[in-house]
């Protein structure tokens, strides 16, 4: 089905355009304010994404594409060998592979949205005279290099971002590493290292209750802060445990991941995010006040896209307006209004990552992984091979993608632990083989 896509700018520009795109199932109209923030005007949900997604590829595609590349592991492919490595972290941690297994696992009616913005994007890159990126002409990739936009696309970016608001297994790893130095310190000049390690880096107090304010708590006595209790020693030592080639590979990890675009943000610190409410009661107004913050990442181009959607009618799930924050790459508001409330994001920082030692079996004359040791039994491994290419450019040849090699145990197999949660291998010592 075709269907025309009108778009009305106003403010400082009067111009009236009409942009075919198939798939509509009635046309739609785009006004742009002042301010240059479009409002999208359609029948349906599904119109509303697929016009979404085709002004998010107008203004934004190489970011776009860009983001599905870093979060799949084939930036490579886009930016040349020197985000080779980063690529590899990326394939190794599988987001596309959770962003797949999302596919499948949502309803027809997400995954007919996410297929209409998708369709709004490709509708975008077919179009001829439509104007190319210059990153693209900086990097000698012409549109035949480029692949249609999909759905996993946009899933593996919504992955993408979460891991970077939640992956913390640099935490795991450098307290461990922290306790072992700390363990064979003390081993060496003749103190407890776990005492050291617990009180000056993972001190633990009570909470103290004590507050500024007089009669805060009028009903209750005043609270002393009790003493802080020195830690026990520990008799379990991490050399009984973790061999030292494993905390060298957690220290190369580390390392690795600091020049990966798509841990930026997630290592170091964790500085949260915040959001407030005022209640209409305290404003001039009248109305309530809402601040969010999530504390992401500085860009440029930002994070955000700022988009007003208007669906008059949908047949399945009828009327809807709603203005806030979009994510180039991803269909619907993440952060906005409606016309009932309002509504913020903030982080809360959990640790849901766990980092194990694992011992493996290879098989030989091949040199493969065979499986894992629990219990003094082969568990088996889920092997996936993978593929990387990477571009040349400024060689002055367009479109110059070239196969990369790269070793089973570097990255060219993927190593997954269907017991560990089907958590991948992040490195081996390969040293003895």
């Amino acid at each position: 089905m075709r269907a025309g896509l009108l778009a009305c700018l106003l403010g400082s520009l009067s111009l009236l355009t009409a942009v075919e795109v198939r798939g509509l199932r009635a046309p739609v109209r785009v006004v742009w304010d002042s301010n240059s923030v479009p409002h999208i005007f359609a029948q349906s949900d599904a119109d509303a994404m697929a016009v979404l997604g085709y002004l998010h590829a107008r203004d934004r595609f190489f970011q776009m594409d860009l983001l599905r590349r870093q979060a799949s592991g084939t930036s490579a492919e886009l930016l040349g060998s020197s985000a080779l490595e980063a690529d590899i972290r990326a394939r190794t941690l599988g987001l596309r592979r959770a962003a797949e297994a999302s596919w499948e696992a949502h309803d027809a009616q997400v995954q007919a949205l996410l297929e209409a913005y998708a369709r709004g994007v490709n509708a975008w890159l077919r179009q001829t005279g439509n104007p190319w990126p210059p990153e693209y002409v900086r990097l000698e990739l012409t549109r035949a290099s480029v692949p249609d936009w999909t759905p996993v696309d946009s899933l593996t970016i919504a992955k993408g971002l979460a891991f970077q608001l939640s992956f913390d297994a640099e935490q795991d790893i450098a307290l461990t590493l922290g306790l072992a130095a700390a363990q064979q310190a003390g081993q060496r000049f003749g103190f407890d290292g776990s005492v050291l390690f617990n009180e000056d880096l993972m001190r633990a107090e009570p909470f103290d209750r004590t507050v500024s304010i007089p009669g805060f708590w009028p009903a209750r006595p005043t609270l002393r802060k009790p003493p802080l209790q020195t830690a026990r020693a520990s008799p379990w030592r991490l050399a009984e445990y973790l061999r030292p080639e494993t905390l060298e590979l957690g220290r190369r990890y580390l390392e690795q991941a600091e020049r990966a675009p798509l841990f930026e943000g997630t290592l170091g610190a964790r500085a949260a995010s915040n959001w407030w409410v005022v209640s209409g009661r305290l404003t001039t107004s009248g109305f309530a006040m809402l601040a969010s913050d999530p504390h992401l990442t500085l860009s440029t181009p930002p994070i955000w896209y700022e988009a007003h959607l208007i669906v008059a009618a949908d047949p399945a799930r009828g009327p809807m307006n709603v203005a806030g924050v979009t994510l180039p790459g991803v269909p619907g508001v993440i952060l906005g209004c409606n016309q009932r409330l309002c509504w913020g994001a903030t982080m809360n920082p959990m640790d849901v990552t766990d980092v194990y030692q694992e011992r493996l079996v290879i098989e030989l004359p091949a040199l493969v992984p065979r499986g894992t040791v629990f219990e003094n039994q082969v568990e088996p491994l889920v092997v996936i091979p993978q593929r990387f290419r990477v571009n040349r450019p400024g060689n002055g040849r367009a479109d110059d993608i070239v196969e990369a090699t790269v070793g089973p145990f570097e990255g060219g197999l993927t190593f997954i632990v269907p017991r560990r949660n089907h958590g991948p291998i992040i490195s081996v010592d390969v040293r003895g083989l």
